[in-house]
């Protein structure tokens, strides 16, 4: 957390995370959702702390969603279910991430449109 709180200021967490990221902010959500280790409950202040610098609230959910990929145990599956199987799964768990994290922006907007319309 304090090298990531010394490297990561606001302006850089929204500049690749934030509104205007695009295909960099998703690439680099799921890329470090494959990546990520250890027990989710670890990640959710990191996640907190990142979201109130600016980061989409889509790219936290394809974040949560790729973690799904382990790489240590794809041998393991490999062994069990077979490469191709593997080769097929992979690519649908990342689709799927990015689904999921574009039906969360989308409740999310059409929450604001209505505290707006309401307010």
């Amino acid at each position: 957390m304090a090298i990531i709180d010394y490297f990561l200021h606001p302006k850089t967490v929204s500049k690749y995370l934030g509104k205007g990221s695009g295909i960099k902010g998703w690439s680099l959500a799921i890329s470090t959702g494959i990546l990520s280790h250890g027990p989710i409950y670890v990640w959710y202040p990191l996640l907190k702390d990142l979201r109130d610098r600016g980061m989409r609230r889509g790219l936290i959910a394809a974040f949560l969603y790729s973690r799904a990929i382990k790489i240590p145990l794809l041998p393991l599956m490999i062994y069990y279910f077979w490469t191709l199987f593997v080769v097929v799964l992979l690519p649908y768990i990342v689709i799927a991430s990015i689904v999921e994290g574009e039906i969360i922006e989308l409740i999310e907007s059409r929450k604001r449109q209505n505290t707006v319309k309401y307010s």
